[in-house]
């Protein structure tokens, strides 16, 4: 299946539509929400073992790191805490994770990342659209510093791991000059538009503006449609 393919194409909107549909017919339910968050974090946690015992446990790509495995621990937090504006990070964002994961993940290598990565993404849309339907809270400024804290987090990872770690796809974005070509769910950005890949078009861009510049600009746009976002999918006063 080659990415963007007709086959994929209908994948994708089959990873996208029956989550929606399944989340979305959920009733509210404070054990439905439990039996999510747990259900994820279970997925997290056999990953996790069934990569140490075959012994394909990578430091460099396999830390709970990604804010995509990061979700069911703050779920965790949030059943523990009981802090309202969790909520609107778990809704909200658990839907831009989803669908941002299930499109852009490489389908020509059907290894175990790839298939756990539909497996897990699926589950995890799911949990966005039963949330933001059932849970919605007004928009908080602290889920987006929440979400830095793990940026920071990856980033120092990234800088101290090296050896091709991207968590977050920090260095996809930050650092594309050295960008490498080694995880499959970023190979979309060597795709070719207008004769450059995504990642030759960032490249151009950080000449043109500046590092200094483009990484302003970089954090502007995230810390912008993050709040749209939560906004969008927030509960209105």
């Amino acid at each position: 299946m080659n990415i963007f393919s007709s086959s994929h194409l209908i994948t994708i909107l089959l990873l996208i539509i029956f989550p929606i549909l399944i989340g979305n017919n959920l009733k509210k339910d404070k054990r439905t929400l439990i039996y999510i968050l747990f259900f994820l974090f279970t997925l997290e946690f056999f990953k996790f073992i069934f990569l140490i015992l075959t012994n394909n446990y990578q430091i460099n790509k396999d830390l709970p790191l990604q804010l995509c495995y990061l979700y069911p621990l703050i779920g965790i937090i949030y059943l523990k805490t009981k802090k309202k504006y969790l909520l609107n990070y778990l809704g909200p964002f658990g839907i831009l994770f989803a669908i941002a994961a299930i499109f852009f993940t490489n389908p020509e290598n059907l290894n175990f990342d790839t298939i756990y990565c539909y497996f897990y993404h699926f589950f995890l849309l799911i949990s966005g659209i039963y949330i933001t339907k059932n849970y919605k809270e007004k928009f908080s400024f602290k889920n987006i510093i929440l979400m830095f804290i793990q940026i920071i987090i990856a980033f120092i990872a990234n800088s101290i791991i090296q050896n091709g770690s991207n968590y977050i796809f920090l260095n996809t974005f930050l650092d594309p000059i050295h960008y490498l070509n080694y995880i499959d769910n970023i190979a979309i950005f060597n795709i070719k538009i207008s004769n450059n890949s995504i990642n030759d078009l960032l490249i151009n861009l950080i000449n043109i503006l500046g590092k200094e510049i483009y990484l302003l600009l970089f954090t502007l746009l995230v810390i912008s449609f993050s709040s749209l976002w939560l906004y969008i999918f927030g509960k209105k006063y």
